[in-house]
């Protein structure tokens, strides 16, 4: 199938250095915001990218559960592939992508484990429904964070 026609001109928001603010997390929070403003569906959701220790990438979409100058954080299975993708190799990559805004955000570092207590805080805060599927599921209290470091936004 030829896709080569399928093509959009974009140029609902042009961007400049001067609409650029000098900290790269005031800037996501600024885009973040209008996206959330805009409603679009799931504001939060964004591809996490990870790859083997052998090098073998892998992509799924994932939910930014919050954020700040310390990095993004997004809730796991420690038994889950991109759990241990992030084990052999923290080397993690984050897109999200807010097609009416006509803005895509790709965000690069290193993911690392939150303290425990945080984990079990958002743990607690699931639905009831949720937490009883963890347990069932084996997770039981075996979320964690993972934050990305700071390198690019």
């Amino acid at each position: 199938m030829d896709l080569t026609a399928l093509r959009e001109n974009y140029t609902r928001n042009g961007l400049t250095r001067d609409d650029l603010k000098t900290d790269p997390f005031k800037q996501f929070e600024k885009w973040f915001q209008e996206a959330t403003e805009a409603e679009l569906p799931e504001p939060n959701a964004m591809s996490l990218a990870t790859a083997s220790a052998t090098g073998e990438p892998s992509i799924r979409t994932v939910l930014l559960k919050y954020f700040d100058e310390d990095g993004f954080v997004f809730f796991t299975n420690y038994e889950s592939k991109k759990a241990q993708q992030i084990e052999e190799n923290p080397h993690v990559a984050l897109l999200f992508l807010w097609l009416p805004l006509e803005r895509q955000v790709k965000i690069q570092g290193t993911a690392t484990k939150i303290p425990t207590a945080e984990s079990l805080n958002y743990f607690t805060s699931r639905p009831r429904g949720s937490q009883l599927g963890g347990l069932v599921f084996g997770t039981k209290f075996r979320y964690f964070l993972t934050k990305t470091v700071r390198n690019e936004v």
